[in-house]
């Protein structure tokens, strides 16, 4: 794995003196609205109540991605991304929530686990108060999984995403870092030293 972040962080370092990376993020981003769209020509069954309300285009409430790696390194990869989030540390490893406004939960967990290589994350998604829990990794969704099993490790990011506490609460249960307070050069420092 450390080689796969070394070959993601040679890239970057690349576009950065290079100054490809506005037309290097268009084109992402426009891969993956297709994708999206293929993805969801494709859902012909109804699995679950959540994948209904998103097929009939219902917003999410909240999401949030849990994953094994402390908040700084989720934080610095969500920063490069260019993910808002706001992160935590939790029992076992650590969760960032997503900001769902503008943006679809989904395609952020798959751009994150797209650009690196090798990392896996549960999404967790609220969309008309039915959660959603799903493992993604290399930019695809793997598995479902039952949310009660992953929030069980996470009470506060539960707390969050059934609506018994919102963010502020949640910033005030415990100490966050937010990837838009991060530059990409410095979150790329970061994950160097820790990985």
């Amino acid at each position: 794995m450390k080689d796969e972040f070394d070959d993601i962080f040679g890239e970057y370092e690349k576009e950065f003196e290079d100054g490809e990376k506005q037309a290097g993020n268009g084109k992402e981003k426009k891969d993956g609205k297709e994708q999206k769209g293929n993805k969801q020509a494709k859902e012909d069954e109804f699995g679950d109540l959540s994948e209904l309300s998103k097929m009939m285009g219902v917003k999410p409430k909240n999401a949030a991605i849990i994953s094994g790696l402390d908040k700084i390194s989720l934080c610095s990869m969500c920063t490069l991304c260019e993910i808002p989030a706001d992160c935590f540390d939790g029992n076992h490893g650590s969760f960032a929530v997503l900001d769902v406004q503008d943006r679809d939960p989904e395609e952020d967990a798959r751009i994150l686990t797209q650009t690196f290589r090798g990392l896996e994350t549960v999404l967790i998604v609220n969309r008309d108060q039915n959660l959603s829990a799903k493992v993604y990794k290399e930019g695809k969704e793997q598995e479902k999984l039952a949310p009660p099993l992953i929030l069980f490790e996470f009470p506060t990011l539960k707390n969050y995403l059934v609506g018994i506490a919102n963010l502020s609460e949640l910033k005030g249960e415990g100490t966050s870092v937010n990837s838009l307070s991060l530059t990409k050069e410095e979150a790329l420092t970061l994950l160097k030293q820790i990985f």
